[in-house]
């Protein structure tokens, strides 16, 4: 395919930006519009092949239905938002372009695609749909495809219920009054990587986490499941009484096959380069 316009609304956020370099180095034309910008998104509409939402959810949402039926069949809406269900839902219902709902499971960070995943939600259309796919796999991502409301259902334990026990062990530390980096120096490795991770997320956007945990429709029931797990956990493991606690374990263990394996080899890699620096 020749060279291609992308236009991103949103273009001047952290990943907004990321995904500008990114087509930039695939050799394709980069429209941007944002608040300071002089383009705005109906001229992003106008001339541009492919539309990308690199927005909020509700600023998503708002815009599928400003811009919307300004597209036509032959450009392609896609989104960057976390979850997948009401946008591409509203990407396709307010446009007659094709639909992709786009997740990239990674941050600003990485100086590359390489090896990063991509979860790609078909909306509606194959022809940009095939192209888009190409455009990642190229650069080394691994794209998977999902149906939408699954991708939010996995989302809910992937995102949601892991920044939330990651928000609450800070707070449990904060009620404890562990001052992290104390802890630090009696810590174990995993338990270092823990407070890296709550650090991480402290460190960011703390809206964006708000969204991805409040935003998530099926979170609740993940942490009704949960709930259960622990209480089970807590009757198992602090039983007294010898073998009860790594049958329970044992059991998911089996559960885990290989993959316990393959955990300890990844992991002792990253625990050895934290400590090689």
């Amino acid at each position: 395919m020749k060279q291609v316009t992308i236009g991103i609304i949103g273009g001047k956020g952290q990943m907004g930006k990321w995904f500008n370099r990114f087509f930039t180095g695939a050799g394709h034309r980069i429209l941007i519009s944002d608040l300071k910008t002089k383009l705005r998104p109906k001229d992003i509409a106008k001339k541009s092949d492919v539309v990308i939402l690199s927005v909020p959810l509700d600023t998503a949402l708002s815009l599928s239905r400003e811009i919307g039926p300004m597209l036509t069949k032959e450009q392609l809406f896609m989104d960057f938002c976390s979850m997948k269900e009401d946008i591409v839902e509203a990407m396709s219902r307010f446009s007659y372009a094709e639909v992709a709902g786009i997740h990239p499971l990674f941050g600003p960070y990485p100086d590359t695609i390489n090896g990063q995943n991509i979860i790609v939600c078909p909306g509606r259309g194959s022809v940009w749909l095939k192209w888009l796919e190409n455009e990642f796999k190229k650069g080394g991502a691994v794209v998977t495809r999902m149906n939408p409301e699954i991708h939010d259902r996995n989302m809910a334990v992937i995102q949601g219920l892991t920044h939330m026990l990651t928000v609450c062990l800070g707070k449990l530390l904060q009620k404890l009054q562990m001052n992290p980096e104390e802890a630090l120096l009696y810590s174990t490795p995993v338990f270092r990587i823990n407070i890296d991770l709550i650090g991480r997320l402290l460190s960011q956007d703390l809206n964006l986490y708000d969204d991805l945990i409040g935003g998530n429709r099926y979170l609740p029931e993940v942490l009704k499941e949960f709930r259960s797990v622990l209480n089970e956990g807590e009757e198992r493991l602090l039983s007294g009484n010898k073998g009860v606690g790594a049958a329970f374990m044992e059991e998911i263990c089996n559960f885990f096959g290989p993959f316990c394996q393959h955990s300890l080899d990844e992991s002792n890699k990253i625990i050895e380069s934290i400590y090689s620096k």
